[in-house]
């Protein structure tokens, strides 16, 4: 697992403050110039492998799903208390339940969905993986699907390929990993790890391996289609920690991560309405302004925005922040 250094090498170099944005930060943006990052090492560890990270929880309020562990952590102690939240509350589970299982239904009704957009303009074979999704939903796809889906060799194909199989991995797992039955369960087990994998190989080959000739619309689509898929699979194993362990060592990671939230640039069905939703004049001016989850999170403590029915930054704001009742 890898996090962004400080500062991108021309900032760095040019002792200049970096914004550090994918794929590229303002400054290099504005002067042309190639925005390459240094990658650095994050000390994390799978709970899957049996193993605890080493830094120390102290939360205070279990009543939300998520936890700011960035305000919350600190580094005095190997391990983590197990008991620092309630393994088996239902808020995790409905969040998979109704955010990512209900994906299909919405692809299949040609909106946008969390993280699948219905104008993002890919080649048949780069989109395969979720024709059947497109289709008709869950109707046309199996359990064999997913099996086989699992034993891609996400290194070998093209990064628009990576991407649509990661998406699809996240829904057929959002699919079985609750079954009744015991073989689609342990299907699913078996390939949490290999989300984890796909996860990592798209975040680091978006860095470099990013798609030309696109326009500014496409581009930014992609882009934004990939920060969602990224943060949405650490999401997921986040979500899947708090049911069944109460607590997720990845929390800090994924508060780290960065998406475009603006709202209504994602919800919009053209290039027309995506340059209005940002107060833009063209589509070069709407650009990219990239937030973590952290601070989109902190900025809508105890506000109730709507987003303009982007369920993606509604969910974001629900399980960082709890949810606020009307009068309360």
């Amino acid at each position: 697992m890898t996090v962004i250094r400080k500062a991108c090498r021309n900032c760095n170099r040019s002792k200049r403050k970096c914004n550090i944005q994918l794929p590229s930060c303002h400054r290099c943006v504005q002067k042309g110039l190639d925005c390459v990052y240094d990658l650095d090492h994050l000390n994390t560890t799978n709970h899957y492998s049996g193993k605890t990270s080493d830094f120390w929880l102290q939360l205070k309020d279990h009543d939300r799903l998520g936890h700011c562990l960035l305000r919350m952590s600190q580094s005095c102690a190997p391990g983590i208390d197990p008991h620092i939240g309630y393994p088996g509350k239902k808020e995790p589970y409905e969040y998979i339940r109704l955010g990512y299982a209900s994906i299909p239904e919405i692809v299949k009704e040609k909106k946008p969905a969390i993280f699948i957009h219905p104008k993002l303009q890919l080649h048949s074979t780069h989109a395969k993986h979720l024709a059947g999704f497109i289709r008709s939903g869950v109707g046309d796809v199996t359990f064999q699907d997913f099996t086989r889906l699992a034993q891609i060799d996400i290194a070998a194909i093209p990064l628009e390929e990576a991407l649509t199989a990661c998406q699809a991995l996240i829904i057929y797992l959002a699919m079985y990993i609750f079954s009744p039955e015991e073989s689609e369960r342990k299907g699913a087990e078996d390939s949490l790890d290999v989300l984890s994998k796909w996860t990592n190989n798209l975040y680091t080959s978006a860095l470099t391996c990013q798609p030309h000739g696109r326009s500014p619309w496409q581009q930014w689509l992609f882009c934004e289609s990939v920060r969602r898929t990224i943060v949405s699979s650490y999401a997921f194993f986040m979500l899947l920690d708090n049911y069944r362990l109460g607590y997720c060592t990845n929390w800090l990671f994924l508060e780290s991560l960065p998406f475009d939230q603006r709202p209504g640039l994602w919800m919009a069905s053209s290039a027309q309405a995506w340059i209005a939703a940002a107060g833009a004049r063209t589509g070069p001016d709407v650009g990219e302004r990239l937030s973590s989850v952290h601070e989109f999170a902190e900025s809508h403590a105890g506000s109730d925005p709507g987003f303009c029915g982007d369920i993606f930054m509604i969910m974001l704001a629900i399980s960082h922040n709890g949810y606020k009742r009307t009068g309360a």
